[in-house]
C-alpha cells in the first residue's frame, strides 16, 4: 500500500528574506523557512558563523540564481547525511582507514557518489567539503579504464574484478591533472549496499596547457586557502 503524502502547511514556509554579511559584503536573500535552517544547520558542521558560510558558498557558486544555488546545496547536503546514516556503525572502520592513509581516498556509494573522504582527498582537489561530499566522482574529474569504465565498475561491485585500476583526468583552467587510481570494492557486514574505495596515487602529474611538458616537472598540486575574517 502506498504511504500517503505528508501534508505540508506552505504558509508556514513562505519564503523570507534575510540580510547576512562576510568580509564587509552583504548578501540579501529570500529563502523559505526550511532552508534557512538547512544552512545554518551546515554552518554549524563546518564551524562558521552563517554569514562566512554563504560567502564561502559564492566562491563555488556557478549559475544565473544564487538562491536557487542554495536551495540545491541544502537538497544535495540532506541527500549527503541521509546516506551516511545509512551505513552501520562499521562505517568508522573504513573511515578510520581512510584517514590514516596519506594518500587521497574517497568512500563512494554504489552510484559513485562521494560519501566521505579524507583530508588528502581534499587537499589533492584544493579545495574543502563543501560541494565535494555529496557530488558524483565522475563530475569532478573523468575516470578512464581497459574497457568501458561503468561497466568495469559493476564488475567490480558484482565481484567479477578484484579491484579496478582507472586514470584520472581533471581539468582546470590552464591546467590537465592526471594521477592513476585503484577502487576496490568496501565489504561491510550485513549491509545490502555496495560501497566502494578509491584510492589516488599521491604524486599526480601536471601539464601546463600550451607549454612543452619538460618544463612542468612532476608535482604536487594545492590551491592557495583564501585568507578572510570572519564577522
Amino acid at each position: 500500500m502506498p504511504r500517503s503524502i505528508l501534508p505540508v502547511n506552505f504558509a508556514d514556509q513562505a519564503p523570507r528574506a534575510r540580510v547576512v554579511q562576510y568580509n564587509k559584503k552583504r548578501y540579501s536573500i529570500r529563502l523559505e523557512p526550511v532552508f534557512w535552517r538547512a544552512l545554518e544547520q551546515a554552518a554549524v558542521e563546518h564551524g562558521l558563523k552563517l554569514g562566512k558560510f554563504i560567502g564561502k558558498l559564492e566562491l563555488i557558486y556557478q549559475g544565473p540564481n544564487f538562491s536557487s544555488f542554495l536551495r540545491v546545496f541544502c537538497m544535495i547536503s540532506s541527500e549527503r547525511r541521509l546516506a551516511g546514516a545509512e551505513i552501520d556503525p562499521n562505517k568508522s572502520i573504513i573511515l578510520s582507514l581512510l584517514d590514516a592513509s596519506p594518500s587521497p581516498a574517497a568512500l563512494l556509494s554504489e552510484d559513485l557518489t562521494i560519501v566521505s573522504c579524507n583530508s588528502a582527498f581534499y587537499n589533492w582537489l584544493g579545495e574543502n567539503n563543501i560541494g565535494i561530499e555529496g557530488a558524483n566522482i565522475t563530475r569532478l574529474f573523468q575516470l578512464r579504464s581497459k574497457g568501458p569504465f561503468l561497466e568495469n565498475v559493476k564488475d567490480l561491485q558484482e565481484s567479477r574484478l578484484r579491484n579496478l585500476d582507472a586514470r584520472i583526468i581533471r581539468m582546470i583552467p590552464g591546467k590537465v591533472i592526471t594521477a592513476q587510481a585503484r577502487l576496490v570494492k568496501a565489504s561491510i557486514h550485513n549491509h545490502k549496499k555496495q560501497y566502494m574505495v578509491i584510492w589516488v596515487a599521491s604524486t599526480p602529474r601536471m601539464a601546463i596547457s600550451r607549454k612543452p611538458l619538460a618544463q612542468k616537472p612532476e608535482e604536487e598540486v594545492s590551491l592557495p586557502e583564501e585568507s578572510t575574517a570572519d564577522t
